[in-house]
C-alpha cells in the first residue's frame, strides 16, 4: 500500500505516448485521484525518445516523482535510459525478451505486437499499455470506454478492441502485481489542464479578448487554446508573421481598447523589447506572457529553464514602472492570467507573466475553470471626456491618468513614443521630461498593493528557509509534504518586480538562506541582492534542460538519499 504511484510511458514520437498519457491522467482524475504530469520530447517530428511520466496520489500531489512505479516502453531499447528512476519495486514492461538488465527492477514481456495483430491496426500500440495499467490499478474500464470513445472517433471501436485484449491478457498474466493506493480520494470534479491553457483560461477570465503569438515552443500552447475559443468567448486570435509583428499589433489593438495578451519565448521575447519601452512610455497596458526555454539563441527549445528572469525585469530601454509575476504551478497560472490582464488595464504599462516549460507544459488536475467568475477591471476608462481632455494629465495622485478609446468625441490625444506632454505632443523640455518621469513612477505604489503577495510555507519556529520562484515550488512543496523537514520553511517569490517591501524583515528571521533555481547564475538572488542586502547561505542551481524532481530536491538540501 502507498499514497502516492507513478507511472512513465516512452518511446518515439508518432506513437501517442503524450495522447496515452494524457487519456491515462483523465481517467485518473475520473477516478478521484490527484495528478501531475510531464513531458519530455526532442525537437523531432519522428523518432527519438520521448516520454510521458505521471504521478498521482489520493491525496494533493504538486509535482512529478523521479522514482517509477511503472514503466511502459512502447518500443524496444527505451528503458534503458531510465534505469536510475527504477527500484525493485518497478514493474518495467516492453515486447521484449529481457536479458539480465542492470536493474533491480522487474522487467515483464508484454506481446505487444501479437496484441495489436489480433486487432489487425499497428496504431493501438499506446492503447495497449492502458488495458495493462487499468487490470494492474484495478481502475473502472467504463470510465476509459467512454474517454477512448470521445477521443478518437471513427477509430474508438479498434481502440476499445485494443484496450480490452490488453486487460483480459494483463488479467491472466499479471495479477500478482496488482498494487493499491491508500487514502481517501478528492471528491470535488476536476479536470485536467497544463499551465499554458491555465494561463488562457484565466486571460478569459479577466476579459481578454485579443491575443496575438508567433508559434514558439513552449508558449505554443496558449496560442493553439485561445484559438479554438475564438467563437465561443469573442476573442481575437492572431498569427503574425514574427514577434516583432506579434508586439506591435498587440499595442496597437490596446490602444485602441482590446484586452491585450501576447505570448513566445526567450527569443521572441527579445524582439518584443521595443514595444515594450513603447508601451512603457505611451503608457499601453498589455501583457506579456513569456514561456522559457533554454538558451542562448535557440539552445534546447523544447526543454526547459528559469534563465529569462533578469531578462523580463529589465526588458525594454531606459526607466518605466512594469509588473513581472511568476506563478509556481498551473492554478497560478490561471490566477496571474487573469490578474495580469487587469492590472495592464488598470496600471496602463506593461505586466509580464514568465513561466518555464515545465510548467507551461505540464498539466494538474484542478477544479474547472471554465466555470471561475470572470472579473474585469477597466481601470480609468474615460467614458465622457470633456473639451481639453488631456491623456497623460499630470495632477493625478497616483500616477495613472484616465484613458480614453479612440473615436469618443472630445477624447482624442497622441499615443507618442517620445517623451510627450499632457496631450502626446512631443517634447524635449526638461521639467516636463521629469515630471513625466515621476508621474509614470508613482504608478509603483499601486502596483505594490495589487500584485499577488509572496508565499511563505512551514511550520513555526524553524530556523533555515529555502528561497525560489516560478516551476521549482511544485516540487519543493512535494518534497516537504512527502518527507517533512520542521527545521525547514519555504518561501515563494511570487512577484518579481516590483520587489516586495516585506522580503528583507522575512528572510532576516532566518540564520540559514538556500536558494533554488532553474538556471546557472542564481539570478533570483542577484536580483534580490540589488534591492537589499541578502546573502544566502547557500545557492542550488540546476541548468541542464531538466526539471527539479522531489527526491533529488531533498538530497541536495539534506545530503541524505
Amino acid at each position: 500500500m502507498t499514497n502516492f504511484l507513478s507511472l512513465k510511458f516512452a518511446g518515439p514520437a508518432g506513437m501517442g505516448i503524450k495522447s496515452a498519457g494524457q487519456l491515462f491522467s483523465r481517467a485518473l482524475i475520473a477516478h478521484g485521484f490527484s495528478v501531475h504530469d510531464y513531458n519530455e520530447y526532442p525537437s523531432l517530428v519522428r523518432g527519438g525518445h520521448n516520454t510521458y511520466q505521471v504521478s498521482f496520489s489520493s491525496q494533493k500531489i504538486f509535482s512529478p516523482h523521479y522514482s517509477v512505479d511503472y514503466f511502459f516502453s512502447l518500443a524496444g531499447g527505451h528503458w534503458q535510459e531510465h534505469l536510475k528512476e527504477f527500484s525493485g519495486d518497478t514493474l518495467v514492461f516492453g515486447d521484449e525478451n529481457f536479458n539480465r538488465p542492470p536493474s533491480p527492477a522487474k522487467f515483464i514481456s508484454l506481446p505487444i505486437k501479437q496484441i495489436i495483430d489480433s486487432v489487425g491496426n499497428s496504431l493501438v500500440v499506446n492503447t495497449v499499455c492502458l488495458g495493462v495499467i487499468a487490470f494492474l490499478l484495478e481502475l473502472d474500464t467504463d470510465i476509459f470506454t467512454d474517454l477512448l470513445s470521445s477521443q478518437y472517433g471513427k477509430l474508438a471501436e479498434v481502440n476499445l478492441n485494443a484496450f480490452h485484449r490488453a486487460y483480459d491478457y494483463a488479467k491472466n498474466n499479471y495479477s500478482p502485481h496488482i498494487r493499491h493506493l491508500s487514502g481517501k480520494k478528492l471528491r470535488s470534479p476536476q479536470i485536467l489542464v497544463d499551465g499554458n491553457e491555465a494561463f488562457g483560461w484565466g486571460f478569459l477570465k479577466g476579459g481578454g479578448d485579443f491575443y496575438a503569438a508567433y508559434p514558439m515552443t513552449p508558449a505554443t500552447g496558449a496560442l493553439h487554446f485561445l484559438a479554438e475559443k475564438q467563437k465561443d468567448h469573442s476573442i481575437i486570435v492572431l498569427h503574425p508573421e514574427d514577434e516583432l509583428a506579434v508586439a506591435n499589433i498587440g499595442a496597437g489593438a490596446a490602444v485602441a481598447g482590446r484586452r491585450v495578451a501576447v505570448g513566445t519565448s526567450g527569443g521572441g521575447f527579445v524582439l518584443m523589447d521595443e514595444t515594450i519601452s513603447f508601451c512603457g512610455i505611451a503608457e499601453i497596458g498589455m501583457v506579456y506572457y513569456l514561456v522559457s526555454r533554454p538558451g542562448p539563441a535557440t539552445g534546447l527549445p523544447t526543454w526547459t529553464s528559469q534563465g529569462d528572469l533578469l531578462h523580463a525585469v529589465h526588458a525594454g530601454h531606459g526607466e518605466f514602472p512594469k509588473v513581472v509575476l511568476a506563478p509556481g504551478n498551473q492554478e497560478e497560472s490561471f490566477a496571474f492570467g487573469q490578474l495580469a490582464i487587469n492590472l495592464a488595464v488598470r496600471l496602463q504599462t506593461p505586466v509580464v507573466v514568465v513561466s518555464d516549460k515545465f510548467l507551461a507544459e505540464s498539466s494538474a488536475s484542478l477544479p474547472n475553470l471554465s466555470r471561475h467568475k470572470t472579473v474585469v477591471n477597466q481601470g480609468k476608462r474615460e467614458i465622457s471626456p470633456k473639451p481639453g481632455y488631456r491623456r497623460y494629465r499630470l495632477d493625478v495622485p497616483d500616477g495613472i491618468s484616465p484613458y480614453t478609446i479612440p473615436g469618443q468625441s472630445d477624447g482624442e490625444f497622441l499615443s507618442n513614443s517620445y517623451e510627450h506632454d499632457e496631450f502626446g505632443f512631443a517634447t524635449e523640455d526638461s521639467v516636463v521630461a521629469a515630471s513625466m518621469n515621476e508621474k509614470r513612477f508613482k504608478k509603483n505604489a499601486t502596483a505594490r498593493r495589487l500584485v499577488p503577495q509572496d508565499l511563505l510555507f512551514g511550520p513555526k519556529g524553524a530556523s533555515k528557509l529555502i528561497v525560489s520562484w516560478g516551476s521549482p515550488s511544485g516540487p519543493i512543496l512535494e518534497m516537504l509534504n512527502r518527507r517533512p523537514l520542521p527545521e525547514y520553511n519555504f518561501l515563494q517569490v511570487r512577484t518579481l518586480w516590483p520587489v516586495s517591501a516585506r522580503l528583507p524583515k522575512i528572510i532576516g528571521r532566518y540564520r540559514q538562506i538556500i536558494v533554488v533555481e532553474n538556471n546557472q547564475t542564481g539570478q533570483l538572488s542577484a536580483l534580490l541582492k540589488s534591492q537589499f542586502s541578502f546573502a544566502p547561505h547557500r545557492q542550488i542551481n540546476k541548468f541542464d534542460g531538466r526539471p527539479y524532481y522531489p527526491e533529488e530536491l531533498y538530497h541536495l538540501i539534506t545530503g541524505q538519499k
